[in-house]
């Protein structure tokens, strides 16, 4: 009876050793998470992802890249950094579990005073969304189009891409619009020597001036107010 008592004594112990080196070992883990670089430096969270020929693109300037894995990665194109030359905030991002529909707004981008809201390219889940996108940090606008913002599980996406318009078109498209958006800015000298739109043509524009600039480029934004 004694011995059994012991034993039991040990095991007791020896369990209770085994769930406090188990915790210890998940507590390192998060330790060593929140220490990662992704969480210092939003470059390491917004590295290049995929081929821009294989995206597919919605009219409001925004795309998707199908992955291996089955989800969807949005973001959003290059007429966007091209009229954000700067380092802009994503904000209003639809919170991870949270459902979305195709054609209804995913996010606002913001330079200076100044936002833009877009619309979503698809319909599901949001999955995922970009660690650099949630710190609420000023992001390079260019270093974003160039990687992704969310991930999305898709509800129907064979049927939904017959909305998106495929690499070549788009190139056409935002061709012509940046033509003349650059004809908006030469006018105020706010074109540099490099091709680029001085950021601070944005960020100077009245309130007048932008709600003008987005009715033009982004007619469907009057919809969402």
């Amino acid at each position: 009876m004694v011995f059994m008592l012991v034993l039991l004594t040990v095991l007791i112990f020896l369990g209770v050793d085994l769930i406090l080196r188990r915790e210890e070992r998940m507590l390192k883990e998060v330790d060593k998470s929140e220490k990662s670089p992704i969480f210092l430096s939003p470059d390491k969270a917004l590295l290049p992802i995929g081929d821009e020929l294989h995206r597919l693109y919605h009219l409001s300037h925004t795309w998707i890249l199908q992955s291996d894995q089955g989800y969807v990665y949005v973001g959003y194109d290059d007429f966007i950094a091209n009229l954000f030359t700067d380092e802009v905030k994503v904000q209003d991002l639809p919170l991870v579990g949270s459902h979305i529909v195709q054609g209804s707004k995913i996010w606002d981008i913001q330079l200076g005073e100044h936002s833009l809201s877009q619309l979503s390219p698809l319909s599901g889940k949001i999955v995922g969304i970009n660690p650099a996108c949630k710190m609420n940090l000023p992001l390079p606008a260019a270093q974003v189009e160039k990687s992704w913002i969310l991930k999305i599980k898709a509800d129907n996406l064979k049927s939904e891409n017959n909305n998106l318009l495929p690499y070549s078109q788009a190139v056409m498209l935002n061709s012509r619009l940046r033509d003349e958006l650059y004809a908006y800015a030469q006018q105020g000298h706010y074109l540099n020597d490099g091709g680029k739109i001085d950021s601070e043509y944005i960020k100077r524009l009245s309130d007048l001036d932008w709600d003008q600039l987005v009715q033009k480029f982004f007619p469907y934004h009057q919809n969402l107010k």
